[in-house]
């Protein structure tokens, strides 16, 4: 079973799997939002987002232990179950729009996020099943693009939790988002043997970066590395709708 490129992008692509893992640590969220758009400079977007989702779905359960009991499962699991039914739908009509498209697409929809984030929008909403249904679709169809289907799900859980009930939705949240898309993108047989292959040697860097990232977080005022993973987004958005 080989990797699907040669050594040295397989060692580029993993060197960004562990910023990207140390975003997440620091933040809960920040991975995919940092791999997609340099990923998108190096490879086609397609698989950019597969590897995505095969990363997250193998390391979606650390800490498991420290955030199951802490997670809203009435809020979660309805979010989760919408996500991955819409990644699989809109997954084959995304794998045929143009590179170059999905490429600005992915840095636009990370720019937006970071704007968002940087400007302290709180989405205020009683947890119906419109909003409900709503992030879904968007975490799906993003998940489906780019493996970015955390925004959306930041934003839903944000606006009735925070600090440790907060971090513990999202992560179960990606647990069912990631293990799901990647057994529907399977079933559609966007998974090869190659992406398996290369998966296996960008999980490594990005589970040490995740847990040099939760350690980082222990030690720093929040407002440091807020600022610090907002400057790395910004920046892994604007490269990618640049070049």
């Amino acid at each position: 079973m080989h990797a699907l490129y040669p050594p040295a992008l397989i060692a580029t692509l993993a060197a960004i799997a562990a910023l990207a893992g140390t975003a997440k640590g620091l933040t809960g969220f920040g991975g995919a939002l940092v791999m997609a758009p340099l990923y998108s400079l190096l490879i086609a977007v397609p698989d950019a987002g597969v590897l995505i989702v095969l990363v997250h779905a193998a390391t979606s359960l650390q800490g498991v232990r420290q955030w199951r009991v802490h997670a809203g499962w009435r809020s979660v699991a309805p979010l989760g179950v919408v996500a991955v039914l819409c990644a699989g739908a809109c997954a084959l009509a995304l794998a045929r729009v143009d590179v170059h498209a999905a490429r600005r697409l992915v840095a636009c929809a990370v720019l937006a996020t970071t704007v968002l984030h940087i400007a302290g929008w709180r989405w205020r909403h009683r947890g119906s099943w419109l909003p409900t249904f709503g992030a879904g679709l968007a975490s799906g169809a993003l998940t489906a693009l780019g493996g970015l289907g955390g925004p959306p799900a930041f934003y839903y859980f944000a606006g009735n939790a925070d600090g440790p009930a907060l971090r513990a939705n999202l992560l179960g949240f990606f647990a069912l988002l990631f293990c799901g898309s990647a057994v529907v993108l399977a079933v559609e047989g966007r998974v090869s043997a190659a992406h398996l292959a290369t998966a296996v040697w960008l999980l490594p860097p990005f589970a040490l970066g995740v847990e040099a990232g939760e350690r980082i977080g222990q030690r720093l005022p929040a407002r440091w590395f807020d600022r610090a993973v907002s400057t790395l987004l910004l920046a892994s958005g604007v490269v990618a709708l640049v070049f």
